[in-house]
């Protein structure tokens, strides 16, 4: 019998003995430090919410422990869901916890906000405050299992800001402190990081071989459900930063029917479906697909859904994709997850406004480079091919000014990225050759940032005409136009 069914069988027997306080205890005695979620993805106990909510309404004056405990309980089983009763339970619980100066207790109930802290692209600064809160709580009062969990929270943040020196170094202390204390299951989780280091190395083999490495560590433990699932999602990502989504169909298949009650499953089978020519099947898949859940995949989930709506031609998708990424434009996608990215958040905004058919200016400044950033590797190939849409008669989209989509995307290849970025092979393109003067070759690739001066003239030839287009970026400005 699985942990959780224990659980549910001791508060069905709790209820019916009426004790209200042993029903809170038998809640809240699950409770572990937790980084992710800790049920099935997706998924709600309803027995445990109700059990929680009736233990707290029925909870005598002067058990405030029990209440802060049961609180997080219900904050960590609510995560992600689209209500906000998970965030104001957290906060209460902080809020009584604080009050009673308890610092064990304090502890817990900051497990239980920063889990809850992916409501919106500014809960990131959040997040990183209640890691650091708990790191200093956890190291003065000798809570042992907390310092483990708060470096790699403090990894999760660095990571998420492109940090990765700061994020390797608190992901070895974490690791070793979770070995000094037997909590192997949380170093594991943490080290899907070894795949995203691959990644935005553009090393994408390596990386789906640590992402199945850490899959079978997890699972020969027998406490988690996701791992699997976490495997081919972030393989499918690997896949359509190369433009080869459609070589997973049968593994996207079989994700969109073991997590049908997860939407982003099925923006990924539709992908895949749409990209060997089965577009109606990819329509069908995605016919019913929910809302995205507001949890660590948002960012992730909402990039993807936005490349199915510009392949599907779906504008209304777009638009809503649109404004959600919008306050996350300086954001790279999956930085929440530590395991998976297909690239910068800003690209996926670029390609949308083209899609959508905004004015060129709107799509020029997303694609132009964000601040510099000096902890940003070398991310090449991680931007995916433009997503060319198949429900229309099959010609360019152009903007405004005459341009089409794919010319747009060749010019923005070059400031692919927050921080300048890398330019990604011109897989989708591949009679587009571009010519540089100016900056600096990284590996191979063009390099308009990550410590090299921006690239002062880029030009990119249509193999289709004679025409050229060659974008300027003026000193620091970085000013577009087109000659």
């Amino acid at each position: 019998m699985q942990a959780r069914d224990r659980r549910l069988h001791a508060i069905a027997a709790a209820r019916d003995l009426g004790d209200v306080r042993l029903l809170a205890r038998v809640i809240t005695a699950f409770d572990v430090p937790t980084l992710w979620t800790s049920r099935e993805y997706g998924s709600y106990d309803r027995e445990i919410i109700d059990a929680a909510e009736d233990a707290l309404h029925r909870l005598p004056d002067g058990a405030d422990e029990l209440r802060v405990r049961l609180l997080t309980s219900l904050a960590i089983e609510l995560e992600g869901d689209f209500d906000d009763r998970g965030v104001t339970a957290a906060d209460e619980a902080v809020a009584l916890a604080r009050a009673l100066d308890r610092p064990a207790l304090l502890a817990v109930a900051l497990n239980g906000r920063y889990i809850n802290g992916y409501r919106s692209a500014g809960d990131r600064a959040l997040r990183r405050r209640l890691a650091r809160e708990l790191l200093d709580l956890a190291t003065e009062h000798d809570l042992g299992a907390y310092r483990v969990l708060a470096h790699l929270q403090l990894q999760q943040t660095a990571v998420s800001e492109l940090d990765l020196a700061a994020a390797t170094a608190h992901l070895a202390d974490g690791s070793r402190l979770a070995d000094q204390y037997g909590l192997p299951l949380l170093a594991q989780i943490a080290s899907w990081y070894d795949g995203l280091v691959h990644v935005l190395a553009a090393r994408f083999d390596e990386a789906e071989r640590a992402y199945v490495k850490v899959s079978e560590n997890i699972g020969r433990t027998g406490i988690w459900s996701s791992e699997d699932g976490i495997v081919g999602f972030g393989a499918f990502c690997l896949r359509l930063v190369r433009g080869r989504p459609g070589e997973l169909l049968d593994r996207a298949a079989w994700l969109s029917r073991r997590w049908s009650h997860v939407a982003a499953t099925a923006d990924i089978h539709a992908l895949a479906l749409a990209d060997v020519g089965r577009v109606a099947e990819a329509r069908a898949a995605v016919a019913a697909a929910g809302p995205i859940r507001p949890d660590y995949f948002f960012d992730l989930a909402t990039a993807v859904r936005a490349h199915r709506a510009i392949t599907l031609d779906q504008r209304d998708v777009a638009e809503d994709a649109y404004t959600a990424l919008l306050p996350y434009e300086d954001h790279f996608t999956g930085g929440c997850t530590t395991f998976a990215t297909i690239g910068p958040v800003a690209q996926v905004l670029g390609d949308l406004a083209v899609f959508l058919g905004r004015p060129a200016a709107d799509a020029a400044a997303h694609y132009r480079p964000r601040r510099p950033h000096r902890r940003c590797p070398r991310r090449a190939a991680l931007v995916p091919p433009r997503p060319r849409g198949r429900g229309g008669a099959g010609k360019p989209r152009r903007l405004t000014d005459g341009r089409s989509a794919a010319e747009v995307g060749g010019q923005a290849a070059a400031f692919a990225g927050g921080c300048g970025g890398v330019a990604p092979p011109h897989s989708d393109s591949p009679d587009r050759r571009p010519e540089r003067s100016g900056g600096r070759r990284a590996g191979g690739r063009l390099c308009g940032g990550c410590g090299g001066a921006p690239p002062t003239v880029i030009r990119l030839t249509d193999g289709r005409s004679d025409r050229s287009r060659v974008v300027r970026v003026d000193g620091a400005r970085r000013r577009w136009g087109t000659i």
